[in-house]
């Protein structure tokens, strides 16, 4: 994999930073969390301009797919566009299903990002996957300050079986889809948290020019920096159940560096909600965990190396 984009993956990024910095971003993000809801209008701009089938595309591909993820996920879009880029057109045919579309692993129980929303639900059981439409399952809204819409979910229908093997599929590219948003994510909250500390003085000195606190930024940048070119390259190469494990491994471990240093060198305004800090670095929360967390993240590496 190269480690410069391609004119045309740069010229994607370019084009897609001018739909994101005028439909999502911190004013955007927090219309949606008063309404608790899912970016619907991004999606559909999204699909519009073609950037949600990307992976489909022989000259694109699902790296370019991850570009998007992170991308959005860095200007703070609440919608998800990591499952519908990447995990959607790797497990079900183009056109199949709508934009908005959440997903469970049924052996991992608790609350589903997107899912009262949702249109369509992958549901990942073992082996196999299969996919329920809104008719065949019910989502209660559960209250969370993770800044992502949550709610439990109740399946009352056996839906679509996908293809042979098409859970471990799905789950090796929802991991991949994972790591580029919490590589975004991450980055959000890692340049706000820089432009703080570049403008706060103290000790007649900014706070960014103290060197025990370039130690932690730094050491915070080279995580997230980390799990952004795992998380590229878990993409490129088509999401081996290794490479994407360790993408999404690297990137738990980036979330909860980066949640508690952004905190720690904000200081008390970083808690405030008035902060746009919190739009994004409460989002790692959820992201960190979610399809099983490290523990799940590791034991998948473990076996995808050794077993």
């Amino acid at each position: 994999m190269e480690m410069t984009l391609s004119p045309t993956q740069a010229a994607i990024c370019e084009a897609c930073t001018t739909i994101l910095r005028r439909a999502a971003g911190p004013a955007r993000a927090r219309e949606l969390r008063a309404e608790g809801g899912a970016d619907g209008r991004l999606l559909d701009l999204l699909a519009d301009a073609g950037y949600l089938d990307l992976a489909l595309n022989a000259e694109t591909g699902p790296l370019s797919a991850a570009l998007v993820t992170e991308l959005a996920a860095t200007h703070l879009a609440l919608a998800p566009i990591g499952v519908r880029s990447l995990v959607v057109p790797a497990v079900a045919p183009a056109g199949d299903l709508p934009n908005l579309v959440a997903i469970v692993d049924a052996a991992i129980p608790g609350p589903v990002r997107y899912a009262a929303e949702a249109e369509a639900l992958i549901v990942i059981d073992g082996h196999e996957a299969r996919i329920l439409q809104a008719a065949e399952f019910t989502a209660t809204a559960a209250s969370t300050l993770f800044g992502y819409p949550m709610a439990t979910v109740e399946l009352h229908g056996k839906g679509v079986d996908l293809a042979p093997g098409s859970g471990d599929v799905a789950r090796r590219w929802w991991r991949v889809a994972i790591a580029a948003e919490i590589a975004g994510t991450a980055r959000a909250a890692f340049d706000l948290t820089s432009d703080h500390l570049i403008g706060r003085v103290q000790f007649g000195k900014p706070l960014a020019a103290f060197q025990a606190i370039q130690h932690r930024m730094m050491e915070t940048h080279v995580l997230i920096e980390g799990a952004r070119w795992l998380a590229r390259e878990a993409a490129f190469h088509g999401a081996p159940a290794e490479r994407a494990a360790s993408a999404a491994l690297a990137a738990a471990e980036a979330a909860g560096r980066t949640l508690f240093e952004v905190h720690q060198l904000s200081g008390s305004i970083g808690f405030t909600n008035e902060y746009d800090l919190t739009l994004s670095s409460l989002r790692l929360q959820a992201l960190r965990v979610e399809a099983g967390g490290a523990a799940g993240h590791s034991k998948a590496l473990v076996t995808g190396r050794w077993l």
